[in-house]
């Protein structure tokens, strides 16, 4: 008895850490999408704009590269950025969150744009907008909006409860988001795009996914020390 007790408690003790440090694979959860409404090419302009999600949280940077306009814009939440400063920002988001769960919960398609809100469960393990990692669980909710033409995203519009999310992961974050929306005359750096093997471990980016907080953090330092 008090060995199958034993065991027990050490698979516990490795679920409860495996939660804490981000051991498990992104998912994206797609909810049922009212697809009579929709014609084909409604149908169309909401799967580029699933595929932008899907390739973000898949880590796969060249489909999204392939994905967006190379005059794509997006707007959301204070930041105006360029196709390869939007690209390196969701790098950045990738790399600082883990046990990454996306739910796309309600879609509006309308001609060449579509409109989805989402929600999203994340573990803050990495540093990001200027905080250090707090191994807290972060919930997000927001909708965003894609505008689609010939198969290519040409701009994006997005609201998050951001201020929210900035709150939760604490300290630095908070006050970046408030120097940067606020202003105050203070010049921020733009994302910078990685390239297209970033996160890849061992050829693989759920290799990433799988690594504990610290060797996640370790393996970003590196691979941008060896990028300059």
């Amino acid at each position: 008895m008090k060995k199958i007790t034993s065991i027990t408690l050490i698979l516990l003790l490795m679920t409860t850490t495996s939660k804490l440090f981000g051991q498990q694979p992104a998912k994206l959860i797609i909810n049922p999408m009212p697809s009579a409404q929709h014609s084909a090419a409604d149908e169309a302009t909401l799967a580029t704009a699933v595929a932008v999600s899907q390739s973000i949280l898949e880590g796969n940077w060249a489909k999204l590269d392939e994905l967006l306009d190379d005059n794509f814009t997006y707007t959301g939440d204070g930041y105006v950025f360029t196709k390869d400063q939007y690209i390196g920002f969701m790098q950045d988001m990738r790399a600082a969150f883990s046990d990454f769960e996306m739910i796309l919960t309600k879609s509006v398609v309308d001609g060449e744009f579509a409109s989805i809100q989402f929600t999203s469960n994340v573990v803050n393990t990495g540093k990001f907008m200027g905080a250090p990692a707090n191994k807290k669980l972060i919930h997000v909710d927001g909708i965003f909006m894609r505008n689609i033409k010939n198969g290519k995203v040409m701009q994006e519009w997005q609201t998050t409860d951001l201020l929210g999310t900035m709150t939760q992961i604490g300290g630095g974050a908070l006050f970046f988001y408030s120097v940067f929306v606020g202003g105050f005359g203070v010049k921020t750096k733009p994302p910078v795009r990685k390239g297209d093997d970033f996160l890849y471990v061992d050829g693989k980016v759920v290799n990433y996914d799988l690594l504990p907080a610290k060797e996640k953090n370790k393996y970003v330092k590196n691979y941008m020390k060896n990028s300059k």
